[in-house]
């Protein structure tokens, strides 16, 4: 149904954000049908065997997630799971009023599997508020890539019980020095990981930490063979959006399948 009606439009606009809205609204109106979750987990499926994988300490069931951008107000990371994603990530949340509206979403809606909240300001309060209902946290540093800002989260962390990953987001372009430097600081600080936003800087990331540090690969990947190459650079999991949204659910069953046939 999505490739029958709402692909041909979403190809059509370029404006992101527009053909982002009618892919959400789709999603939503499918959600809301009666057995449209049970439907949607049956069509699509998300635990082809043998993509398993341990992440941060957690299990995901394939490399496959949902990038921030899509989901921002935290509403349809359930819909958006059962198109075969292992992992959704929410946001941005740029403030910490965005973040407690939802917050009571996440407690009357339950994530079904691996969530992650995309933190892009106001960034002690929404870790704070967010901790109990996520599984990890990814730190948008993208318009300020400052990370003396991760050492109030990192205090903050030490006072839960439970152990939740942080992971870095850095911006598309930085130079190799400043790079170097969050590597470092994500060594040498127990941040569990970084968003990377190209395949050179999986590959730049990877060789600087000897691969200690666990890569989400948002470089828009568009096609499987982009995934597997991401995977191939050193990503341990890649985030889908705008492909999401151009080319439909079916893009995920065509990565899940390509990158069984690589691992026979």
């Amino acid at each position: 149904m999505y490739s029958l009606l709402i692909r041909p439009i979403t190809r059509r606009i370029k404006d992101n954000s527009k053909a982002s809205a009618i892919a959400l609204a789709y999603f939503k109106f499918e959600g809301k049908m009666p057995g449209g979750r049970f439907f949607s987990r049956l069509i699509h499926g998300n635990r082809p065997v043998g993509l398993e994988r341990e992440v941060f300490g957690l299990d995901f069931y394939n490399p496959v997630g949902l990038g921030a951008g899509l989901d921002v107000a935290g509403e349809m990371y359930n819909d958006l799971n059962d198109l075969g994603f292992s992992f959704v990530e929410i946001g941005p949340f740029k403030d910490s009023a965005s973040i407690r509206k939802a917050i009571t979403k996440l407690q009357s809606d339950a994530p079904n599997d691996i969530l992650a909240a995309c933190i892009a300001g106001s960034y002690l309060p929404s870790f704070c508020l967010a901790y109990d209902f996520c599984d990890f946290f990814v730190i948008d540093i993208s318009d300020n890539p400052d990370m003396e800002l991760f050492d109030d989260l990192l205090d903050a962390r030490l006072t839960y019980e439970v152990y939740k990953p942080i992971v870095v987001k850095i911006p598309e372009e930085i130079p190799p020095e400043d790079l170097s430097y969050i590597i470092e600081y994500c060594m040498m600080n127990s941040v569990d990981g970084i968003e990377a936003r190209s395949i050179k800087q999986i590959e730049y990331i990877q060789e600087k930490s000897k691969g200690r540090l666990s890569i989400i690969a948002n470089c828009h990947i568009k096609t499987p063979e982009q995934a597997y190459d991401a995977l191939q650079a050193g990503a341990s999991l890649v985030e889908v959006r705008m492909g999401l949204v151009r080319e439909g659910p079916r893009l995920i069953g065509k990565i899940l399948r390509y990158l069984s046939s690589k691992t026979k």
